[in-house]
This record gives C-alpha cells, structure tokens and sequence, in this order.
C-alpha cells in the first residue's frame, strides 16, 4: 500500500492559482501585505486548503515564528476538582491569545527534574507551575532559560517570575479555632503527607492546625494526625480509623475537600451524625461540598476564578522583562451545616 503524500503549500498554491507566499501571508494573518491581497483572492485560499485537507507543518511553524504558541500547565496530580476549574478558566484565556494548552502531571522529583530539562528546550512559550517539590533554584533555571513563568505556591520569592500565593495559613487557623470556640478538644488532622516541599514547616494547612492548638494550650495528639487527603479512598479508611480510636476525635480538619467528603461517608457508614456527633471543616470549596449531606464548612477562595492566574501568564509573555509580581488569592471561611 503506497503511502498517502501529505498537501504541501506549493499545492494549495496551484489549486488557487497564487504563489506559494500569497498562501503563507493568508495562513499566517501577515498585516503587511492584508492590503494587498482580495478577499476573493484569500477565499481560493482557503477554499483550496479545505479541498486538499492541508494542515500547517506546526514545527516549521513554531521555527518562522519563534514561539510554539502554547502553554503548559504543570499540575502535582489529577483528580483535584478545584484544578478542573483552573483548567477551564486557562484554557477560555489562552483561546483568547490564540494559544493551546499542554497539560502535564509531574508528581515525582523525577519528573518534575525531565519537565524542568524540557521546558529548558521550549516546550512551551510560557508555564504555570502548581505547588508540587519544585526548589526555587528550578524556577530560577527556568528565568534564566527565557521561560515566563507563573508559580502557584506560597513562601516563594518572585524573582523574575510571578508568583500567586493564598491566605490559606490564616484561614486554616480561624477554621482550628472556630473548632476549639465551639468546645471541641479533640481536634484531628487528616492531612496531605506525600509530595510535599521538603520542610514541612511550608505546610500552611498543618502549621497552622498546629499553632491554632498551641494558642489555645491544647497538647498535641500524634493519633489525631494521619495521611489520607490526597484520595478519596485513603481518606475514608483513615478518618474510620480516626473515629475507632478508644478516645475519637469529636471535630476533623480536613485538609481537602475530597478528604472532607470521605470523612462524612465514614461516619456515616458507623452511625455517627454531623455535626452533632462529629464536626468536620474541608479546604479547597470544591463544589461538591454544598450538595453533600450536609453541606461542608470549608476554608478556600469563595470565587472560583481563576482567571487573574491565567491573566498573569500571558501579560509576561507580552512583556517578559516585567518585575516579579505576586497577586494574592485570598480564601475564607465559609460556613455551612458540617460544623
């Protein structure tokens, strides 16, 4: 079977009857020479690239122009439903600039070592880096490779690259306390442990859970703090665990929305009641939390828009010599029936 020859633009030229860069100043928008080619002209064009089925050399394309016209956004793993909305909101302004965007999952420091090496080689035009392990001096790598750069996470400086941080820390302590307000003592932690920055003290969810607990003089309990937020699976089977202990907690911060939900199913399925028997407060206000039975108290941005995040890249790459900005996502708490 002889393989099928691809359309060149030398044929779409000779199906118009034009030259080959009359074909290339249409399919590129040129401005220089718009003027001076008919709209009846532009239309053969097009109608004879629809004839032949001809798609641009994306390669040779990104070569001409110097850029790959797409985006990355670099995510630690999948599943997390507040980062389904951040996809969304990217990709609406990246259609917007005329852009695409790449999706990658780097949840080892292996991975996240090969994206660095492949960003390095322009991968993309631009990236937006999702908390994950990253060190600063990965995002300094980056800058010095050219590559605009926007990095979700807090405690990291915005050195040449811009940096979206949240208020999650004081947030996280007003839900502890608003625990310890209502009478609660037993306060557990059910908490993200993996695939977190080497020192645990940038953990905002967990430090402050733990000074919340301090301010108010109450002694830490190493059996109230177990893993399981990252899963909706891991955190049923540890928060059941938390309510079999001999002396169960009677309120859980969660420190995912998701964990939060498997906290309720938990409870539910050894016959506990929320909140008159088990107070639970989530984090991320995903929107599965107000439909859940009962709505969850959370902690999290009240607007889930992230379009300022997206805004952020794309203004760097128009001016990639800009000074490092830092915008602030704030969150609160939002009280529902769950606590």
């Amino acid at each position: 079977m002889s393989r099928r020859t691809l359309p060149t633009t030398k044929d779409v030229a000779r199906l118009a009857g034009v030259s080959a860069a009359t074909v290339s100043y249409v399919l590129n928008g040129r401005r220089q020479r718009s003027n001076t080619i008919s709209a009846e002209t532009r239309q053969r064009v097009l109608d004879a690239v629809t004839t032949l089925g001809y798609v641009p050399n994306q390669i040779g394309r990104s070569l001409r122009l110097q850029r790959t016209e797409r985006v990355s956004l670099i995510l630690p793993r999948i599943g997390v439903p507040v980062n389904d909305v951040l996809i969304r909101d990217i990709q609406r302004v990246a259609d917007q600039h005329g852009y695409t965007v790449m999706i990658s999952v780097v949840d080892t420091p292996e991975r996240e070592r090969h994206m660095l090496n492949q960003l390095k080689r322009r991968l993309a035009d631009g990236a937006i880096i999702v908390h994950g392990t990253w060190a600063e001096e990965d995002f300094a790598e980056l800058v010095q490779a050219g590559l605009p750069l926007v990095v979700q996470r807090n405690h990291v400086t915005a050195e040449g690259f811009d940096v979206v941080q949240t208020t999650e820390a004081e947030t996280c302590y007003e839900a502890v306390s608003y625990l310890l307000c209502k009478g609660h003592r037993r306060i557990a932690f059910l908490g993200h442990f993996e695939n977190l920055p080497s020192r645990l003290e940038h953990y905002d969810r967990f430090t402050s859970y733990l000074q919340a607990l301090k301010d108010h003089n109450i002694a830490i309990d190493e059996r109230l703090i177990c893993a399981g937020a990252t899963t909706r699976n891991d955190a049923y089977q540890s928060a059941l665990d938390l309510l079999r202990l001999q002396e169960p907690p009677s309120a859980i911060f969660a420190a995912s929305d998701i964990a939060a939900v498997s906290a309720i199913w938990a409870a539910h399925s050894i016959g506990l009641r929320i909140p008159e028997d088990l107070a639970l407060i989530g984090a991320g206000n995903i929107p599965e939390g107000e439909i859940t039975d009962p709505p969850i108290t959370t902690v999290g941005p009240a607007d889930l828009d992230f379009t300022a995040i997206a805004d952020l890249l794309f203004s760097r790459l128009a001016n990639p010599e800009q000074e490092g900005r830092v915008y602030q996502l704030q969150w609160q708490l939002i009280l529902r029936a769950s606590a």
